[in-house]
């Protein structure tokens, strides 16, 4: 028998996130739940639970990536503010309070992606490619650094620890500037809010 690989492509948004919900294990770890296979906000996210029952909000857009991290970032904030309700739909999360994971996925690293991720722990970031083997269309997952390189050259490697080691600070080398290429620093609200991601 052959095997017959080629790259293929796919615009319907539904077909991409019927394509993740058969990857739900290889995103958030084997053993974990289909919570909202659509949720009715922004980019309309999938929530999963973990094995650990911790709530994973998985963020996607077919052709922009930027808008599937801003979404993301957006739900999650949404999501950590309604944990309540979360807790009493799913008893069994058993009242979790932690805030929720957030997992991108997208063709590319969305622009600004280094930054939030050295910033945030609880974001994954993980690039697709859709792939037609013998006929049936498939999902390749690689999940990506901060340098826009993927961790490991096989899929999805296994998840990390509980314990994870603490995210690489973000440096700046100083340069000359000028005013049209300043940005401005970040408000004490904006500077928390990434803190808690």
């Amino acid at each position: 028998m052959k095997l017959r690989i080629t790259a293929s492509d796919i615009t319907d948004p539904e077909e991409l996130r019927t394509l993740l919900i058969d990857a739900a294990d290889e995103l958030a770890g084997a053993g974990c739940r289909i919570l909202e296979p659509q949720l009715s906000w922004d980019g309309h996210p999938i929530l999963l639970a973990d094995a650990g029952l911790h709530p994973v909000l998985v963020s996607f857009d077919v052709a922009h990536g930027q808008a599937a991290l801003l979404n993301g970032l957006k739900n999650a904030e949404q999501l950590a503010g309604t944990l309540a309700w979360v807790n009493q739909v799913y008893d069994f999360l058993q009242q979790q309070q932690r805030a929720p994971k957030l997992i991108v996925v997208s063709r590319e690293l969305p622009p600004g992606a280094t930054a939030i991720l050295s910033a945030c722990p609880n974001l994954s970031l993980f690039r697709y490619r859709i792939l037609n083997v013998n006929g049936e269309t498939g999902l390749w997952l690689e999940r990506m650094s901060g340098d826009n390189a993927p961790l490991k050259a096989e899929s999805v490697p296994a998840p990390a620890p509980a314990a994870a080691p603490p995210a690489r600070p973000f440096v700046v080398a100083a340069t000359a500037a000028t005013d049209n290429d300043t940005l401005p620093s970040l408000s004490d609200e904006e500077n928390a809010y990434f803190q808690q991601l």
